[in-house]
């Protein structure tokens, strides 16, 4: 995902009328279509949005994703049994997200905007039953007991189901098992959530100030008002967005697999770079490769960057550390990337599982006799994690650690091994 600071380029003109729920709709639409894989390509100017309209906008997108399997499973009470439209179930899931997440919103503009939506998508046919089902999501509203839609569901409104009530697919639900935190609803909560913007000063710039910084813990800071970071210790080199599960592993490659100033270290799967980067600053020298020529050229300049398939790298062995921070489900930064449960299935996770076995084996071979090899994923799901590190021949670990997300930081595992 490209860092939120980054010129992305030439911009789309504007469309012109589209208020926050119709820009909102048209993106929802454009991902459950796979016209946009990841809502990192949604930009509030294409949809001529600015301000609290787009933050809005933001809102409803994210919100939309994240619990779409518990506002479906609400409207599909006043539904009819059968196929909906797309159209029908997204507006419902923005009426439903308004009425129980966004509490300043009234009903009554939750149902109206809904309505006036799926009229600028060319969908007036769909309106009398999104308005009638649409104000019945509404009147399940409660007293606010809890965070999110569930706190305003009274208990018996609630789906029995764990997956339902926090938006998760079943898979990946029956997958983490006992792995969850306790209380357990609690811990399926903590995947949704979207953790304060972090980052990690440079060595030797001083450390960042502003009105908006929320914690600071040595060079990590995080931050209320992203803007203000970004366009300002960002923006000016002397801080880099990283999020601390992401540092976490960089600490792992100098305090578990024990790599000193000067040490060759590979990153075979790099970008976006901001780990390799945080090595480099550590006074590792650092190699970081990646399949795509185009990723590569997006890495902070500075890197030692190389092209390089991660199945087949091109280089010798020799390397102290080899870092495999490999391709996964996503599933630790799930409220950051809210339509990576819609990829969580058992051929795409089984998928990724073969991959992430073949390029540990691959990494293997290029570290040095002694050497290290450290395997990460930003993903909190054991089948690719455990299932795959302590699965490789020849190898023993020598540690490992699962982050599990939170308010402050988001999930993700790595573990570091020694061959035996």
């Amino acid at each position: 995902m490209r860092p939120p600071y980054q010129d992305r380029g030439p911009r789309r003109p504007p469309r012109a009328g589209d208020d926050p729920r119709t820009a909102a709709l048209r993106a929802l639409l454009a991902i459950e279509r796979g016209v946009m894989p990841t809502l990192a390509e949604w930009d509030a100017a294409d949809a001529g949005l600015e301000g609290s309209d787009a933050g809005l906008a933001r809102e409803l997108i994210l919100g939309c994703c994240t619990y779409a399997r518990l506002y479906d499973w609400l409207a599909d009470q006043f539904l009819r049994p059968g196929p909906q439209p797309a159209e029908l179930r997204i507006a419902l899931r923005i009426a439903a997200h308004q009425h129980l997440a966004l509490d300043r919103i009234p009903p009554h503009a939750a149902v109206a905007t809904t309505v006036d939506a799926l009229h600028a998508v060319n969908c007036p046919h769909l309106t009398g039953v999104a308005n009638a089902v649409a104000r019945r999501i509404g009147e399940l509203r409660c007293e606010r007991t809890g965070p999110g839609p569930l706190g305003a569901l009274p208990f018996d409104c609630r789906p029995y189901s764990e997956s339902l009530r926090h938006g998760l697919p079943e898979l990946l639900v029956q997958d983490l098992g006992d792995s969850v935190p306790q209380p357990r609803d609690d811990g399926l909560a903590a995947l949704n959530r979207r953790p304060h913007l972090c980052t990690r000063t440079r060595p030797g710039a001083p450390p960042p100030t502003g009105d908006n910084i929320l914690a600071r813990d040595d060079r990590w800071t995080w931050w209320g008002d992203p803007q203000q970071a970004l366009r300002g210790p960002v923006a000016d080199g002397r801080c880099v967005v990283q999020d601390r599960a992401q540092g976490r592993v960089a600490e792992a490659v100098l305090q578990v697999a024990k790599a000193r100033p000067g040490d060759p270290v590979l990153d075979l799967c790099a970008a976006p770079g901001g780990k390799s980067l945080a090595m480099q600053d550590a006074g590792l020298v650092v190699v970081s490769a990646d399949i795509s020529p185009v990723k590569v050229a997006e890495m902070p300049n500075g890197l030692l960057r190389a092209v390089s398939d991660g199945l087949a790298p091109a280089f010798a062995t020799g390397f102290e550390v080899v870092v495999v921070d490999a391709p996964c489900s996503n599933t630790g930064v799930l409220g950051r990337r809210p339509e990576a449960r819609l990829r969580y299935d058992r051929a795409h996770r089984d998928s990724l599982i073969d991959l992430q076995r073949r390029l540990l084996r691959a990494a293997a071979a290029l570290v040095a006799p002694g050497g290290r090899l450290v395997y990460s994923t930003c993903s909190i799901s054991p089948p690719e994690n455990q299932g795959v590190a302590h699965t490789l021949d020849g190898w023993r670990l020598l540690g490992e650690h699962l982050q599990w997300p939170g308010e402050w930081e988001a999930g993700g595992y790595h573990a570091v091994l020694i061959a035996t």
